[in-house]
C-alpha cells in the first residue's frame, strides 16, 4: 500500500522528523498533535519536518498527505501544445487523492479507527450485543440491564418490609413475655432469631441496590461511549465520502478533456456525452496529438524538427521533407532585389515580361509578350556587341541569330547610308501591299513556281 503518512510519538527533546510519502505541493502536507491540527512547524528540507517547540513526551505525531483536488494542476485550451510533465501532474494528483482515501477510509467488513469517531448528531443503527465492557450498547440492552436494576431494587424492598413485619413480631413476643417469664425467654429467643434473619434481609436488600445501583451506572457509560462513537463514525464517514466525491469529480474532470489514446477520431467523449472545443486524445495510427475545435479533431502540434516532417516532391522540388524542400527553394530562388538566373525562366498565359519606369513616375511599364499560338519553339539570339553606328535595327539570318544591321540594306563606305541591297532571285510566294508600291532592284528572277502578286491599286517597280 501506498505511504500517505507518519507517525511518531514525541520525547520532549526531538525537533525533526522525517516525511517518506511523495506530495505535489508543501500546503499538501498536514501535521496534527494528538489528533489537533497545527502550523507551528517549517519545511528544513523537502523531507524533513522541524516543529517550533519539540513535541512532549507521550505525544502522538501524525504527520500526513491531503492533496488538494479542488482544481487539476494543469488546464489545457485548443491549439496549445501538451506536455508529458503537465499531464503526469494531473495523473499524480488524482492518483493521490485515491491513496490517501484508500489509507484513511473504513472498511464495511472491519477494521480500526486511528482517531475519534464523531456522529455529528446522527445515529449509529443496528448495533450488536455487546459482550465486552469497551463495546457499544444498544438501547435495547441498557434497557434491559436498567430493568434488572428495578427488579432487584423491588427485591431489596420486599426484603425490607419482611425485616419490619418480623421486628413488630418480635415486639409483641417481648410484650407477651413480660406477661409470662416461661413463655417471655421463648419468645425472647424467638424474637432475637427474627431480628437477626431481619437485619440479614436488610443487609442483603442493600447489597441488591447498590449492585443494582452500578450496574445503571455501567449501562449509562455504555450509552454516552456508543453515542460518542456513533458521532465520531458519522464524521469521519462524512470526511471520506466527501474526499472520494472530490477525487472522483477531478478524475472526471480530466478523463473527459483527455480522452486517451485511440485509433480514430472520437465522436463523444469518454462517457458518452458530446465533445467540447480543447478535448485532447493521442492517435495511435497517426502517431500524433489531437485537439478538438469545436467542430473538427486538428493535429495539436508538429512532432519533430523540420528534416522529420514529410514532404511530397512537387514540380523542381525533389526533396521528400520539409527541411530539404526549404534548401532547394533557398538554392533556386531569385532575389527580387537582385540575383542571377541559373536556368530558363517560362512565363505562362501570354504573360508580361514587364519593365517598370523608376519610382515616384507613375507606375507605367513597357513588356513583352509571346503571341496567342506558336507554331513551335523559336530562340533569338542577341549579337555580342551594341550597333557601331545609331540608326541600325536588328535583323535575323533565319535561323534566329540577331545581328545589328539595316533592313534590307547597306552601308556605304564609313556611315554613308546611301545604299540598298535586295536579293536577286524571288524563291517564294509574295503579295505586296494592297495600296502600296514596291521597288526592286533588276534584274531579277522568279523561280518557277513562284508567284508575286500585285493587287488592284498596287504597282511594282523594277530599276
Amino acid at each position: 500500500m501506498a505511504v500517505t503518512q507518519n507517525t511518531y510519538t514525541g520525547n520532549g527533546s526531538t525537533t525533526n522528523y522525517s516525511i517518506t510519502f511523495e506530495y505535489l505541493e508543501e500546503t499538501d502536507i498536514k501535521v496534527t498533535l494528538n489528533g489537533t491540527l497545527t502550523t507551528a512547524y517549517t519545511l528544513a528540507n523537502a523531507t524533513t519536518i522541524s516543529f517550533t517547540t519539540a513535541p512532549a513526551a507521550a505525544v502522538a505525531i501524525r504527520i500526513y498527505r491531503d492533496t488538494d483536488v479542488d482544481s487539476l494542476q494543469s488546464t489545457f485550451f485548443a491549439g496549445s501544445a501538451i506536455r508529458a510533465q503537465d499531464l503526469n501532474d494531473n495523473f499524480t494528483q488524482s492518483n493521490y487523492s485515491v491513496q490517501e482515501i484508500k489509507d484513511r477510509f473504513l472498511d464495511r467488513t472491519g477494521g480500526t479507527l486511528t482517531g475519534a469517531l464523531d456522529a455529528g448528531g446522527f445515529k449509529i443503527t443496528n448495533v450488536g450485543t455487546p459482550t465486552n465492557n469497551a463495546d457499544a450498547s444498544t438501547k435495547a440492552y441498557v434497557d434491559s440491564t436498567i430493568g434488572t436494576a428495578g427488579g432487584y431494587a423491588s427485591a431489596a424492598a420486599s426484603s425490607a418490609s419482611a425485616a419490619s413485619t418480623s421486628a413488630s413480631n418480635a415486639a409483641s413476643s417481648a410484650s407477651a413475655a413480660s406477661t409470662s417469664a416461661s413463655n417471655a425467654s421463648t419468645s425472647a429467643s424467638n424474637a432475637s432469631s427474627s431480628a437477626s434473619a431481619a437485619s440479614t434481609s436488610a443487609s442483603n436488600a442493600a447489597s441488591s441496590a447498590s449492585t443494582a445501583s452500578t450496574q445503571a451506572s455501567n449501562a449509562a457509560t455504555s450509552a454516552s461511549n456508543a453515542s460518542t462513537s456513533a458521532t465520531n463514525a458519522s464524521n469521519s464517514a462524512t470526511s471520506a465520502a466527501s474526499s472520494a466525491a472530490s477525487a472522483l469529480a477531478a478524475f472526471d474532470s480530466f478523463d473527459d478533456r483527455y480522452l486517451g489514446a485511440k485509433a480514430s477520431d472520437p465522436s463523444v467523449d469518454n462517457d458518452g456525452d458530446p465533445l467540447n472545443a480543447g478535448d485532447l486524445y493521442y492517435n495511435t495510427t497517426s502517431s500524433v496529438m489531437k485537439v478538438y475545435t469545436g467542430s473538427a479533431w486538428v493535429i495539436a502540434y508538429v512532432p519533430g524538427d523540420a528534416a522529420s516532417i514529410s514532404f511530397a516532391p512537387y514540380s523542381t522540388i525533389a526533396s521528400n521533407n520539409v527541411q530539404g524542400a526549404i534548401q532547394e527553394l533557398t538554392d533556386e530562388k531569385l532575389n527580387l532585389t537582385g540575383g542571377t538566373l541559373t536556368g530558363n525562366v517560362t512565363l505562362d498565359n501570354q504573360s508580361d515580361l514587364r519593365f517598370g519606369e523608376a519610382t515616384g513616375h507613375g507606375g507605367n511599364w513597357v513588356a513583352f509578350q509571346a503571341p496567342t499560338t506558336i507554331a513551335s519553339n523559336v530562340t533569338w539570339t542577341l549579337p555580342a556587341t551594341d550597333a557601331s553606328v545609331s540608326g541600325y535595327a536588328l535583323k535575323s539570318d533565319g535561323a534566329g541569330v540577331l545581328s545589328w544591321g539595316l533592313a534590307g540594306g547597306a552601308l556605304g563606305g564609313g556611315t554613308d547610308q546611301v545604299f540598298y541591297e535586295n536579293d536577286s532571285v524571288i524563291t517564294q510566294n509574295y503579295t505586296i501591299g494592297t495600296n502600296k508600291n514596291a521597288l526592286t532592284a533588276g534584274p531579277v528572277t522568279i523561280n518557277s513556281g513562284v508567284t508575286v502578286v500585285v493587287p488592284s491599286g498596287s504597282a511594282w517597280s523594277i530599276v
